[in-house]
C-alpha cells in the first residue's frame, strides 16, 4: 500500500505544477490582449492590478517579500519550479512502486 505521506507529496507536486501552468497561462492571456505587449499585470482578489511578488511566509510583516519582480525573471522561476516538481514526481512514482510491492 502507498503511504499517506507519499500520496500527499504526489498531490502537492501535481498541485504546484497545475498552479504554475495556470499562472503562466493567465500571464499569456493578459499579454495576448495587450497591443503594446507590456509586461503583464495580474489582478488580486479585489480586482486591483498587482505586480508579481516573490516571498517566504513568516510571522513578521513582509520581511521576506519582494515586490514588482520582473516578468521575465518570474517566468523563468515558474518554469524551473515546474521542472523541479516534474522531476520530484518521477522520484515519488518510484517510491510508490516500491511501497506497492511491499
Amino acid at each position: 500500500m502507498i503511504t499517506k505521506e507519499t500520496c500527499v507529496k504526489i498531490w502537492n507536486c501535481h498541485n504546484e505544477i497545475e498552479k504554475s501552468n495556470r499562472l503562466i497561462a493567465d500571464m499569456a492571456e493578459v499579454l495576448s490582449h495587450d497591443k503594446e505587449k507590456s509586461p503583464p499585470q495580474l489582478h488580486n482578489a479585489f480586482g486591483d492590478r498587482q505586480g508579481l511578488q516573490l516571498g517566504v511566509p513568516s510571522g513578521s510583516s513582509d520581511a521576506y517579500r519582494l515586490y514588482n519582480v520582473s516578468t521575465d525573471l518570474a517566468v523563468k522561476i515558474i518554469e524551473e519550479h515546474i521542472k523541479m516538481n516534474e522531476n520530484r514526481l518521477v522520484e515519488l512514482m518510484a517510491i510508490a512502486k516500491l511501497e506497492l510491492k511491499g
